[in-house]
């Protein structure tokens, strides 16, 4: 599977992450707890610095990351947000329907082209998950297109709210439409749960 582009949602994820170990560091007294910490701190600090060189060209806007980072500096507003996935279904015809929210509504692609655009999705649930309605067309069968590991991850941190999320997994929750920047489930995260359900 492909990894789409970063997004800023991308980069607040991983300083989420980060604040939250930093301030468990700085809670903790036991050294051993401390130094495995500490291990984390500085793998989060590798992914970030590698999400800075794939994501950001420009030396100055990866420096004002690091500053929001490691400083509390503001975060920078580029780059731009990835439109929020709402939706991604394949007809038994083989075409594949994508809905993303934008300015004005949702947009609605069919096989990538622009098919409509409107306020709301037409979905219909059953037992083997969740079907959109696209006018004449054949309906589309909801997918989730992420390693089968991060779904459970999700479903884990779901079912057990008291436990760490699943941060390794951020990009592609995120990226998939599950959650948002800030780690909340989204209405395609609670289908994507409640189908992995049903599926265990």
């Amino acid at each position: 599977m492909i990894k789409p582009p970063l997004s800023r949602d991308d980069l607040l994820a991983l300083v989420h992450e980060h604040n939250h170990v930093h301030n468990e560091h700085r809670r903790t007294t036991a050294e051993s707890v401390r130094r495995k910490l500490d291990a984390r701190v500085l793998e989060i600090e590798d992914r970030f610095e590698r999400a800075l060189a794939e994501a950001i060209p420009d030396e100055a806007l990866r420096r004002a990351w690091r500053d929001h980072l490691h400083r509390r500096g503001p975060a920078p507003d580029e780059p731009p947000p990835v439109s929020p996935l709402v939706f991604r279904g394949r007809s038994e015809v083989g075409s594949e329907a994508i809905a993303r929210e934008r300015a004005g509504g949702i947009h609605i692609e069919v096989d990538g082209a622009v098919y409509d655009r409107r306020r709301g999705l037409d979905l219909a649930a059953d037992p083997a998950g969740t079907e959109l309605r696209v006018g004449t067309l054949p309906p589309f069968r909801e997918r989730f297109e992420l390693p089968a590991e991060a779904l459970d991850a999700l479903r884990a941190w779901v079912e057990r709210p008291d436990t760490e999320p699943p941060w390794r997994w951020a990009r592609e929750l995120v990226a998939e439409g599950l959650v948002d920047g800030h780690f909340a489930l989204t209405d395609r995260g609670r289908r994507a749960v409640a189908l992995a359900r049903r599926a265990a």
